[in-house]
């Protein structure tokens, strides 16, 4: 019996030992992929040895959700209730140790914001392609029919330099009902400004429907006369290929690229800080000078270069001013800008030649990357945008030729 009763203890002991053995994911990067139930964020978590414990707060959730951690070499897969807590271990290069929790407790700020999902409200409607129809306005943007919380029609435009969605500030509590429930920093090109948020909104586009969308509160109207309602970032469309057909003013959302013609230029569309970016070249008296461009539909402009990027590449006095103007960004500060035609912008490629260029006078305060190419040279193309896999494809079209200058 004694014998029996040892063995049996020291069963029971190796069974205590092996359930405090925590879950272990290999990785040789400090950035790590999640897939938080049907949205993935690529390098969306950076794995921290030096805190204690590193939480990531999941969003909320009913029953139960899969919660997937992906790194460079390994995988690691939780099945998660609400209101409980999972621990693992991320080991950094075979040597450090993160101590790492899922916390699934309803009343903590989730890490990383809900992606966003359209459904078709038309129970009829089946087709392996969504199509929106827009305007090119007469300010080169690309504007869209749609409603927000159920209000009257309003000017939407979809916007690629934009990550989050935006409100003109005096719509809410006009023509909109807007909660407002935070406060959140915004980046623009003219500076970092604190602006106010509502985190549930509903948005509608035809037979498109949008739920629990945050919305940014700006002030366009007053600031900057901005000819707008609704800024659309485009984590609108995120899980798509999206084309843009500027010839027959169509947005067509693909699940995954179809086959395209020769004539299309595949670039690496880049993700700085929340927003895309594609590298282009200028060439000036013969030199390149090359780096990424935020692909900016919401950009009225042409193209525009920031202080730094000229003084580094002696762009200042290369080319004759041609002009001054000011231009301003979403905090409704005024840069004084000098312009000058470029002798060639390369893009994939393409080339194109004699651009208005804008070059910035003065650099901006915490802006790295203020290099911008606008919509009226972006219209001039036909454009397939595969946000999954970072590339983007670029083909002439017939307004390639149009004149630059109103």
């Amino acid at each position: 019996m004694k014998k029996i009763i040892t063995v049996g203890l020291i069963i029971l002991s190796k069974i205590t030992f092996a359930q405090k053995i925590p879950l272990v994911l290999k990785s040789n990067t400090k950035l790590i992929s999640i897939k938080e139930g049907k949205s993935y964020y690529k390098d969306a978590w950076e794995t921290s040895p030096e805190l204690k414990l590193d939480v990531f707060n999941a969003n909320p959730f009913k029953d139960k959700e899969k919660i997937i951690f992906y790194s460079d070499i390994d995988t690691l897969e939780f099945e998660v209730k609400p209101n409980k807590k999972y621990d693992f271990v991320i080991l950094l290069n075979g040597k450090e140790r993160a101590l790492t929790q899922i916390n699934t407790y309803k009343n903590n700020k989730p890490n990383l914001e809900p992606k966003l999902f359209y459904s078709n409200i038309n129970p009829k409607y089946k087709s392996e392609t969504d199509t929106i129809p827009f305007r090119i306005g007469a300010d080169n943007r690309i504007h869209i029919s749609g409603k927000v919380n159920d209000s009257d029609t309003l000017d939407l435009i979809y916007d690629t330099g934009a990550g989050i969605s935006v409100i003109t500030s005096s719509l809410i509590g006009n023509k909109v009902k807007i909660n407002l429930d935070g406060t959140t920093e915004n980046n623009g090109m003219d500076g970092i400004s604190t602006v106010n948020k509502s985190s549930k909104n509903t948005i509608k586009i035809g037979n498109y429907l949008w739920e629990n969308i945050p919305l940014l509160s700006i002030d366009y109207k007053s600031k900057t006369n901005f000819p707008f309602d609704v800024v659309l970032g485009w984590l609108v469309f995120e899980g798509k290929v999206v084309e843009i057909d500027y010839e027959t003013q169509n947005i067509i959302l693909h699940n995954s690229v179809p086959k395209l013609s020769s004539e299309y230029s595949k670039l690496e569309f880049k993700l700085i800080e929340g927003i895309h970016y594609i590298k282009s070249k200028l060439v000036v008296n013969g030199i390149e000078s090359e780096t990424w461009f935020d692909f900016d539909t919401g950009s009225n402009g042409n193209l525009f270069i920031g202080q730094k990027f000229a003084k580094e590449n002696n762009l200042n006095d290369a080319m004759k001013t041609i002009r001054k103007n000011t231009s301003k960004g979403s905090t409704g500060i005024e840069i004084e800008n000098k312009e000058a035609l470029l002798p060639k912008l390369i893009i994939g490629n393409y080339e194109m030649y004699q651009i208005p260029m804008a070059i910035q006078q003065k650099e901006i305060e915490n802006i790295e990357h203020n290099e911008n190419i606008g919509n009226n040279i972006l219209k001039r193309f036909n454009v397939f945008i595969d946000f999954n896999n970072e590339t983007i494809y670029l083909k002439p079209n017939r307004l390639f030729y149009s004149k630059m200058w109103k």
